[in-house]
């Protein structure tokens, strides 16, 4: 074995992104909800997607631009509307979100593509997905540039959508064996979540502590 040092910057655009998504592993899908100005429902996946924050509770979109420069579909949404409704994605519609991938033009729905189905979010104007086990509201917090082509999108997330079967609202605790959502890899690589395994976080006593009675 044979120790490596890679500079991304002395890369093609192309190897760069590659090799940046194929290290960073697993990340979440974000299957994000927009309303255009002709009030047309867009919904586009994200992998370069996280949670940033829990106060406020802020997560953020990596949006690139369209391959001749332009806004992608949700890009503009969110310039115009200022919200957007991110569902987390598990095996039950992965093929649907894979739909979603497609690049339609901006007056064709990938709702209606994929097949799923549409219903009232709890607070936005911006619709959900039905068939997603969890929705998250967000109103735009603040977008910045990064580069040529991307954009780092934040959004306050002001209301949380799922079912018991997904969460205990008295313990506050995910039941992660029905949740299970699916984590984006790299190429056409997805990943089910399995194999569970708890490791307890150790605060400076108890590791002392422990490293004694070792």
């Amino acid at each position: 074995m044979t120790e490596l040092n890679v500079d991304p910057n002395t890369l093609s655009r192309q190897d760069r992104y590659k090799l940046m998504c194929a290290l960073v592993i697993p990340r979440p899908i974000a299957l994000v909800t927009t309303i255009s100005k002709d009030g047309i429902v867009n919904a586009a996946p994200f992998s370069f997607f996280n949670v940033f924050s829990d106060k406020p509770s802020i997560v953020a979109l990596g949006v690139n631009s369209r391959p001749d420069g332009g806004m992608k579909d949700t890009s503009a949404n969110i310039n115009y509307k200022k919200e957007f409704v991110v569902h987390m994605v598990t095996f039950e519609i992965a093929e649907q979100m894979n739909i979603s991938c497609v690049n339609f033009p901006p007056h064709i729905s990938e709702i209606e593509e994929a097949g799923f189905t549409l219903k009232k979010s709890h607070i936005l104007d911006t619709p959900s997905i039905a068939e997603s086990l969890v929705a998250l509201e967000c109103k735009l917090h603040s977008i910045t540039r990064l580069g040529e082509d991307r954009n780092l999108t934040l959004g306050e997330v002001i209301n949380v959508s799922t079912n018991t079967d997904v969460l205990d609202t008295e313990k506050n605790y995910v039941n992660i064996e029905n949740y299970k959502p699916i984590a984006r890899l790299f190429g056409n690589m997805y990943s089910e979540l399995s194999d569970f395994f708890e490791l307890e976080r150790l605060n400076y006593e108890q590791w002392i502590q422990d490293k004694e009675e070792k």
